[in-house]
C-alpha cells in the first residue's frame, strides 16, 4: 500500500473522529455542561465526570479545552477543574480499549456502511437539531472504525515491504524513537486517540514492537498537553493554571511510566508474554497505558493540594481590565455551554448598568471609566455571539441567543443614552434646572437599581407612577421657559436630558422579557443555576407593554 494510501486512511479516522466529537458535543452538550457543572462538588466526583465525559465525547481535547472555557467562563473552580483533567486523561485510556476490542480484534466492516447510512440518514431528514447531531455522531462513528480497518491494512501492507520491517526491528534506542513518534503525532493531529489508534495499528500489523509501541503511547500522553497550552493561550490566568496541571499530570504520570517501562517489559517477557502474537500485543499496550494513568492519579491524590497552591501562586491575571470576564472562545462551539457563558456574562452587564447614577456621571468632569469598560463588554458580547451563531443551534439555542442579542442591543442603547445626557447636561446652567434635573435622574436610577429585584406587575405601576413626575417636571420647565425664566436653548437641553434618562429606563424595561427567554432554557436543562451576579429574576414584560416614548 502507497504511502498516499496511508495518509488517506488516516484521514479518514480523523474525520470519523471529528465527526463524532463534534455530533455528540452537539447533541450532549446539556450533559456536559450538566456533568461539568454539578457533578464537580468534589475530587471523586470531578474526577469521574472527566472520565465519563471523555468517554462519551470520545475526546480528551475536547474535555480539556471545555474544562478550560468553564474556568475562563468562571462556571467552575479552579480545584474542581483539576480533577476533571485528571479524569479525563483515564478516560482516554478507555478508548484506547474500545480501539483494541473493536477496531482491532474484531472486523465489524460489515457494521461500518450501515452505520454511516443510518447516521446520514437522521443527519438529513431528522426535524431536530438533536437528532441531527446524533446522526453526524453516528455516521462519524461508522467512519472512525471504517478508517481504523483502512490503517490496519495500510500497515500491514507497509509490513510485507521487508527492508523497511528489518529496518524498522533493527532501529537503534527504540524507547526514544517510540517517544519521539508518539509525542510528534499527538502534537500534528491535535489528538492522543487518534496517535493511539495509529501505534495500535501498526503493532496489530507486526510493524512495531511492544518496546516502541510502549513508549509511543507514553509520548502521546504527554504530547496531548499541546491541546491544553494552545486554549490557554490569552486566557485568564485560571485558565492558564489549569493548563499546566494537565502539563504536569502527564509529566509526572510520563515519568512514572517511564520507570515503570522496564519493568514491565521484563514482567511480560519472564511471564512468555513476548511470545503473543501481534495483534494481542495491542491488549498489553492498553493494559500498561490504562495502568500508568491511574497509577499517575493515585500518586498525584496526596499531591494535587500541594500543586494547586503552587499553581495559583505562580499565575497572575494578564487580561486586559475591559474584557468580558465570562466569554471564552473554547466554549462557543458547544451551543450549551455558549449560551450559559453568554447569560452569565449579559447578567453581569446589567447589574453594572443599573448600579449606575445617572445624577453622578452627568456631573462629572471626565466620562467615567465604567462607560468605556462596559462600551467594550459589549462589543465582545456582539462579536461572541456572531461566532456562537455560526455553530448548529436547536430552535431552543437559537431563541435563546436571539434574547442575548436583543439584550445586547438594549444595553448598546442605554449606554449611548447616557453619553447622549452628559453632552446635553453640560449646557445647563441654571442651579435650579440643574437641581430638578438632579432630582429626576436620582429617582430614575433609584427605580433601576430596583428593576430586577420587582415582581414585573409591581415594575410596570412603579413606572407609571414615574411617568406621571416626568410630565409634571417637564410642564415646569416649560411653564419657567414661558416666564422667560430660562433661556430657549437650556430649556431644549434640560427636556433631551429628561428624554434621554427616560430612554435609558425603557431599555431596561425590554431587557425583561429578554432576561426571562434567556434563563428560561437555563432552568429547564439544569438542576442547578449558573452563578450570576445578584440582580434578581426577570419577568415575562414584552416590549409592547412598556409605555411609548414621549414626545418632547
Amino acid at each position: 500500500m502507497s504511502l498516499s494510501t496511508l495518509i488517506g486512511a488516516l484521514g479518514l479516522f480523523l474525520l470519523g473522529m471529528w465527526l463524532l466529537t463534534e455530533g455528540l458535543k452537539l447533541a450532549g452538550g446539556r450533559m456536559l455542561q450538566h456533568m461539568l457543572g454539578t457533578w464537580t462538588s468534589t475530587r471523586i466526583r470531578g474526577f469521574f465526570a472527566g472520565l465519563l465525559v471523555t468517554v462519551m465525547a470520545q475526546s480528551s481535547s475536547a474535555v480539556t479545552v471545555a474544562a478550560i472555557g468553564f474556568v475562563n467562563a468562571q462556571l467552575m473552580a479552579f480545584s474542581q477543574s483539576v480533577w476533571v483533567i485528571f479524569g479525563s486523561n483515564v478516560g482516554t485510556t478507555l478508548t484506547a480499549w474500545i480501539v483494541v476490542l473493536f477496531g482491532l480484534k474484531f472486523s465489524i466492516a460489515a457494521f461500518t456502511f450501515p452505520l454511516i447510512g443510518i447516521g446520514a440518514f437522521f443527519r438529513v431528514f431528522s426535524p431536530y437539531e438533536r437528532g441531527r447531531a446524533l446522526g453526524m455522531a453516528l455516521a462519524g462513528f461508522g467512519i472512525l472504525f471504517m478508517g481504523i480497518d483502512a490503517l490496519r491494512d495500510g500497515f500491514a501492507g507497509v509490513s510485507d515491504t521487508h527492508w523497511l520491517l528489518a529496518h524498522i526491528q533493527d532501529v537503534q534506542h527504540p524507547l526514544l524513537w517510540g517517544f519521539v513518534l508518539g509525542l510528534v503525532l499527538t502534537v500534528m493531529t491535535q489528538a492522543s486517540l487518534a496517535a493511539i489508534a495509529i501505534i495500535l495499528a501498526a503493532i496489530a500489523s507486526g510493524l512495531a514492537g511492544l518496546d516502541m509501541a510502549a513508549a509511543a503511547v507514553i509520548g502521546a500522553n504527554i504530547g496531548t498537553t499541546s491541546t491544553a497550552l494552545l486554549a490557554s493561550i490569552g486566557a485568564t490566568a485560571n485558565a492558564r493554571r489549569l493548563a499546566w496541571a494537565h502539563v504536569l499530570f502527564n509529566l509526572l504520570t510520563g515519568a512514572v511510566a517511564l520507570l515503570l517501562l522496564p519493568v514491565f517489559l521484563s514482567l511480560v517477557s519472564l511471564l512468555g508474554l513476548d511470545t503473543y502474537s501481534a495483534a494481542n500485543t495491542t491488549f498489553l499496550v492498553a493494559m500498561f497505558h490504562s495502568a500508568f494513568n491511574i497509577l499517575g492519579v493515585v500518586v498525584m491524590w496526596p499531591l494535587e493540594p500541594y500543586l494547586t497552591t503552587f499553581l495559583q501562586r505562580r499565575f497572575r491575571e494578564s487580561r486586559p481590565r475591559h474584557q468580558a470576564e465570562f466569554l471564552d472562545d473554547n466554549i462557543a462551539t458547544v451551543p450549551d455551554l455558549a449560551l450559559r457563558a453568554l447569560g452569565a456574562q449579559l447578567h453581569s452587564v446589567a447589574a453594572d448598568v443599573v448600579g449606575m447614577r445617572l445624577e453622578s456621571i452627568v456631573e462629572a468632569s471626565e466620562p467615567p471609566a465604567e462607560l468605556a469598560h462596559q462600551a467594550q463588554v459589549l462589543s465582545e458580547v456582539d462579536n461572541y455571539i456572531e461566532t456562537v451563531s455560526r455553530t448548529s443551534l436547536s430552535e431552543n439555542l437559537a431563541e435563546q441567543l436571539t434574547a442575548g442579542l436583543a439584550l445586547q442591543h438594549y444595553f448598546h442603547n442605554g449606554l449611548q443614552a447616557i453619553v447622549q445626557m452628559r453632552e446635553q447636561y453640560a449646557n445647563l446652567n441654571s442651579e435650579w434646572l440643574k437641581d430638578e434635573v438632579g432630582r429626576w435622574l436620582g429617582a430614575i436610577s433609584d427605580y433601576g437599581q430596583e428593576l430586577y429585584r420587582k415582581d414585573v406587575t409591581l415594575a410596570q405601576q412603579d413606572w407609571q407612577e414615574l411617568l406621571v413626575d416626568y410630565q409634571q417636571l417637564k410642564n415646569r420647565i416649560l411653564a419657567a421657559a414661558a416666564r422667560s425664566s430660562l433661556a430657549v436653548s437650556e430649556v431644549d437641553a434640560g427636556l433631551q436630558v429628561l428624554s434621554l434618562s427616560k430612554r435609558w429606563a425603557e431599555q431596561l424595561l425590554h431587557t425583561l422579557n429578554r432576561f426571562a427567554v434567556l434563563d428560561s432554557g437555563f432552568k429547564a436543562r439544569a438542576e442547578e443555576p449558573a452563578p450570576e451576579p445578584d440582580i434578581g429574576g426577570a419577568g415575562g414584560v414584552t416590549p409592547e407593554d412598556t409605555p411609548a416614548k414621549a414626545e418632547v
